[in-house]
């Protein structure tokens, strides 16, 4: 799995961070942290906010994946060419991950759109970000960044909400299969936050289709064969904001968004983006 962490100076960024890192570890997937200064600056960009956040960042995140057998233990050691700022160029000794790396990125230009772009030039299976918790979804100095990425990004996106505890995965579930990888990253959300699960079946006008009950069995079985308790329950999919309103301040919400998913096909990305805003728990986009 590849993994783009973004993230801003602020606290909510650091909680978003953790989550990641613990991503990192049980898939060993390949992870790449950006941050992202406004074209318009004071300052060069590695002297800059964001600049030093990223570095505490990476430490934060060496100190979280420092254990003996950890893929990112630094090991690998290398001498390369760095250009410097005189025209000259300067060898200098570079470590790496003992399986992984950990990148970090700066990119210029407005939050939300940098982020989508760096995804698609790095085609990856999940962007994680932070976000202040309640009922906003918001970055301090670029309001609106949550809710975009969610909205508009290619591949799945995990929203941590600032400081949210998490005793209950909720997944919502419709006539379309949910894939291996999803499955998977569903099970790794379970481990890292030692939830429970529960199945929300989608209906529409009273009537559930059959491929829905189905896909409801297949995915319980596959969860409790793995020790995983699981409950189920259905909803009409027009109440589903104000039942994730009502009953999700300590879960992780997670919908599936793909292309031919009822919710996919049903919803605008301004739905996306006023329904994320509005929602209090954190939330897994699968796409």
């Amino acid at each position: 799995m590849k993994i783009l962490f973004a993230a801003d100076e602020f606290p909510y960024s650091g909680v978003a961070l953790k989550m990641a890192a613990g991503l990192a570890m049980n898939t060993w997937s390949d992870i790449t942290m950006m941050g992202v200064v406004p074209s318009v600056a004071s300052k060069p960009a590695t002297q800059s906010s964001i600049a030093n956040a990223l570095e505490r960042y990476r430490e934060t995140f060496y100190d979280l994946c420092s254990h003996e057998d950890s893929p990112f233990k630094l090991d690998r050691v290398s001498w390369e060419w760095i250009p410097m700022q005189d025209g000259s160029w300067e060898q200098i000794k570079v470590f790496r991950g003992a399986h992984k790396d950990f990148r970090t990125l700066l990119r210029f230009g407005q939050p939300a759109l940098e982020i989508l772009k760096e995804a698609r030039n790095l085609p990856g299976d999940l962007i994680v970000l932070g976000a202040t918790s309640g009922d906003r979804c918001l970055w301090t100095e670029a309001a609106d960044t949550p809710q975009k990425v969610v909205a508009s990004a290619e591949s799945s996106v995990l929203l941590v909400k600032e400081d949210m505890a998490v005793k209950r995965i909720v997944v919502c579930i419709d006539d379309v299969p949910i894939g291996q990888e999803a499955l998977e990253m569903i099970n790794q959300m379970i481990v890292i936050h030692g939830a429970s699960l529960m199945l929300i079946g989608l209906t529409k006008e009273g009537g559930t289709k059959p491929a829905v009950y189905q896909r409801m069995i297949e995915v319980g079985d596959y969860y409790a064969d793995r020790g995983i308790h699981v409950e189920s329950r259905t909803a009409e999919i027009s109440d589903l904001e104000k039942l994730i309103s009502q009953e999700t301040r300590e879960d992780l919400l997670t919908l599936p968004m793909g292309k031919k998913s009822v919710l996919g096909l049903l919803f605008s990305r301004e739905w996306v983006e006023r329904f994320v805003s509005a929602c209090k728990s954190s939330v897994l986009v699968l796409r």
